[in-house]
């Protein structure tokens, strides 16, 4: 047995899980590295945090709005059908939270789809805060950023500032934030300082139009360089410095 297959037989592995039984009655039936049996004290300890009313209350909401975005219809009435999209998930979801005010955070990137957004949450009732991600206008050379490093070289260039934005939110009080669009690790200091939970709308992918699953269902043809390493920008830097 080799080191890798030995290393995936002892720590949970459910992307390659052979036959998923968690979401059935036979939710004990999984292989060895089943994090249901592997991790029941894990478990455990996270579920005592849903004993807090308001994770609870959140976490009892987000299942039924899960369950609102199915519906039968006639042609095939014995299987769940969408009904749905994930912005009204979103409206319906803040909507049964009871709450008021929402926080969006967007790249610059994205400020066209922003100027459609805002006015349809406040449409529903919502008080919005909206902030872009160059808020402040700080030059990347803050944070160490190279000119030969910027987008175009030779040119004033913002930083991203996530964590202005999660700042600005927390001061406003938002009960409920949405990102859209913020870039790889932009996303990440956005949710680890931001106060109130945050949902994502969507996700920035310049080359795709913003659907990354598409590197995926192409990963075998147009985008099969995912499968060699060395072909990703970045992937060296580390080694290099």
């Amino acid at each position: 047995m080799s080191e890798e297959s030995k290393g995936r037989e002892e720590f949970p592995d459910c992307a390659r899980c052979p036959a998923p039984v968690c979401h059935s009655p036979a939710f004990m039936k999984g292989p060895p590295n089943c994090p249901t049996k592997t991790k029941a004290a894990v478990i455990e300890k996270a579920m005592a945090r849903y004993r807090d009313p308001d994770v609870a209350e959140f976490a009892r909401v987000a299942s039924v709005v899960e369950a609102t975005a199915y519906t039968r219809v006639p042609w095939a009435p014995n299987t769940p059908s969408p009904a749905t999209t994930r912005l009204e998930e979103i409206i319906g979801f803040a909507k049964r939270m009871g709450y008021r005010k929402l926080g969006v955070v967007f790249c610059i990137g994205f400020r066209e789809e922003a100027e459609i957004l805002v006015p349809l949450l406040e449409r529903w009732g919502f008080e919005v805060v909206s902030v872009c991600c160059k808020a402040g206008g700080i030059p990347k050379e803050e944070i160490g950023v190279k000119d030969e490093e910027k987008i175009i070289p030779g040119t004033y260039e913002s930083m991203c500032n996530p964590i202005s934005q999660a700042e600005i939110l927390n001061e406003e009080g938002c009960d409920f934030n949405i990102v859209m669009g913020l870039c790889v690790g932009h996303d990440s200091l956005f949710l680890k300082h931001a106060n109130a939970l945050t949902t994502v709308f969507a996700v920035k992918d310049r080359l795709l139009g913003h659907n990354p699953l598409a590197a995926l269902y192409q990963s075998r043809q147009y985008y099969r360089r995912l499968r060699t390493r060395g072909g990703i920008p970045g992937e060296t830097d580390k080694a290099e410095t």
